[in-house]
């Protein structure tokens, strides 16, 4: 097993300094040549708050996971699966990707801006 480098004050302090700055664990390790992990366990000890790496939200235009598998049901005529609820479908009703069909609206059609939806690309973070 390797040795084990031991925390200095100076870079206990400039974890401080990154952390307060927002930077995350990996930007952190980048500075101080440690590793992610070795940083998040060190901002525990020290009690420094460290902000999760930042990842970029979805469009509103590209279709996430779940409305996807949900588009898909709707398109086979199959029942949705777990974890489509109704914020889901009241999501794609109002983006305007299904509408209502029949009586009770628990039939939907997958319009043309759901199936432009769910053919653009999920962005890469």
């Amino acid at each position: 097993m390797g040795s084990v480098r031991r925390w200095t004050s100076v870079e206990d302090e400039k974890l401080r300094e990154l952390a307060k700055a927002g930077r995350n664990a990996l930007e952190i390790s980048n500075e101080l040549t440690r590793s992610p992990s070795a940083v998040r366990r060190r901002a525990e000890v020290l009690s420094v708050l460290i902000v999760a790496k930042a990842y970029r939200a979805r469009p509103s235009h590209v279709a996430t996971h779940l409305e996807r598998v949900a588009i898909d049901a709707i398109r086979n005529r199959r029942p949705f699966p777990a974890g489509v609820g109704p914020s889901t479908i009241a999501g794609m009703i109002e983006k305007g990707w299904i509408v209502p069909e029949g009586p009770a609206g628990r039939k939907y059609r997958v319009t043309d801006d759901g199936d432009e939806a769910v053919r653009r690309k999920i962005p890469s973070n």
